[in-house]
């Protein structure tokens, strides 16, 4: 059975809530019904089929192709199957998903995964800020899953995340790793000012020294990190598009803190590979 695909055939000038865009609610839906489908369009409603070509069946396995950024909402709530889109798509991208898989090929709006408790996000482009982060007023970014970003990331990756991982390949902005609870942020290119500042616990992994980081932060010095070894290879066995983990050895320069808040939380800075 091919996957129902949804080829964007119109200039989009407004926001477009795509929400309603899942395995859960298209579920049992014949092609004409999904055709019919009302969803928010600027300030109005409307069809499914004056915006998209559709085809396929598999309601399961979704492809979004020729998307912009005024897609909002794609994979909102999502709790099962698969969510493809081939160009960039716009905010809260995966909101609130607790199982299933995201692909984008293309770039992404703020809040990546935000309220995120389960599944897999792989963006091949960037992202913009909060990636992994909660809302003002939220008390917790992103509670469990993994985000994978290929490109670039804006300011605030993983503000307030409680559990979870999040892999920037490329660099990252300012405040990285801002107030998190606890989880795992890999960072691999460079990374802006004052990562991990508020931080409770959770550890932030550096591929590069940060240009500024917060005085609240203690140096433990050169350490071999045994775990380090294991977690790269446990990366590998998870997906072995993330092999280039394995070239890193165990050794970081170790930070503690936020001392300002109670010390718990780590900065490691990866300080060699393995030839």
């Amino acid at each position: 059975m091919s996957a129902l695909t949804l080829k964007l055939k119109i200039n989009l000038l407004f926001t477009l809530d795509a929400s309603l865009l899942s395995p859960e609610y298209l579920e049992g839906k014949t092609l004409a019904e999904i055709k019919a489908l009302k969803i928010s369009y600027g300030n109005k409603y409307v069809k499914l089929q004056t915006l998209f070509t559709i085809q396929g069946k598999d309601t399961n396995n979704i492809c979004i192709e020729k998307s912009t950024n005024k897609l909002i909402n794609v994979g909102k709530k999502l709790t099962k199957g698969s969510i493809s889109i081939k160009g960039d798509v716009g905010d809260f991208l995966g909101k609130g998903m607790k199982n299933g898989i995201i692909a984008v090929e293309g770039d992404a709006g703020s809040w990546v995964g935000n309220a995120m408790c389960g599944g897999r996000i792989d963006i091949t482009g960037n992202a913009l800020d909060y990636v992994g982060g909660g809302l003002p007023g939220d008390a917790f970014g992103m509670n469990n899953g993994l985000i994978n970003i290929k490109g670039n990331a804006g300011s605030r990756v993983g503000d307030r995340m409680r559990r979870g991982l999040i892999i920037i390949q490329g660099k990252a902005g300012d405040y990285c790793g801002s107030r998190i609870h606890a989880g795992t942020i890999v960072i691999l290119g460079k990374v802006g000012k004052l990562p991990g500042e508020g931080m409770r616990r959770g550890s932030i992994i550096l591929a590069k020294k940060p240009t500024h980081l917060s005085a609240t932060f203690k140096s433990c010095g050169n350490l071999k990190m045994q775990f380090l070894r294991l977690f790269f290879t446990q990366l590998y066995n998870m997906d072995t598009s993330l092999s280039f983990f394995n070239k890193y050895g165990p050794e970081a320069h170790r930070f503690s803190g936020d001392l300002a808040r109670n010390g718990k939380g780590e900065i490691l800075i990866l300080q060699h590979y393995n030839k």
